[in-house]
């Protein structure tokens, strides 16, 4: 059975089969769906074979919002919905230029965030008596009283950025996430 990639680009074309429909399955239908408000609902062809067939054109994975993603494979069997396969996937930003001449942010939330706090401090020791962390309507006040509460939190989010790359080293086949530096001399 050839599964759904643990990972693509938003844009890409995806095909994947499944071969382990039950006997008697007149449809299989693929639900893909994230936390945000968005999804796709693509149907198998075939069976050819015993197998059959998902397509996830690039028209539709384009609209798919950058992040992990759940996919659960149902198939009718008698009128009945049988559940064939449940999976997750992560889909990534494409870097394709379109033509926008927008900047592409590919830092974590915990890295924008350590950015803001860190600016905040920086600048209520630089003498501001308060200071906006965030955009919009969902920026937060903080105030010189705060001080001390966001440099714990200064802190916390280093230790998640921190973890975040070590799993991601983990992830890309980088080592165990530690880093091991060894320098060698020659000796004549």
């Amino acid at each position: 059975m050839a599964a759904i990639p643990a990972s693509f680009t938003s844009g890409d074309l995806v095909t994947w089969t499944q071969e382990a429909a039950p006997e008697g399955a007149t449809a299989i239908t693929a639900y893909l769906r994230t936390n945000a408000a968005s999804g796709a609902t693509i149907a198998a062809s075939g069976p050819v074979n015993g197998v059959w067939t998902f397509t996830l054109p690039a028209a539709t994975s384009v609209q798919l919002t950058p992040g992990e993603w759940r996919l659960q494979e149902i198939a009718t069997v008698g009128g009945n919905p049988v559940t064939v396969n449940n999976a997750s996937f992560t889909v990534t930003r494409s870097l394709a230029y379109t033509g926008n001449p927008t900047a592409v942010d590919l830092r974590t939330q915990a890295e924008k965030d350590l950015a803001d706090v860190e600016n905040a401090i920086r600048g209520l020791t630089t003498g501001a008596q308060e200071y906006w962390i965030g955009s919009g309507g969902n920026g937060r006040k903080v105030r010189r009283a705060d001080l001390a509460e966001l440099i714990k939190w200064r802190d916390r989010l280093k230790a998640q950025v921190a973890a975040e790359k070590r799993a991601e080293e983990i992830a890309n086949g980088l080592g165990d996430g530690r880093r091991l530096y060894v320098r060698f001399t020659s000796v004549l």
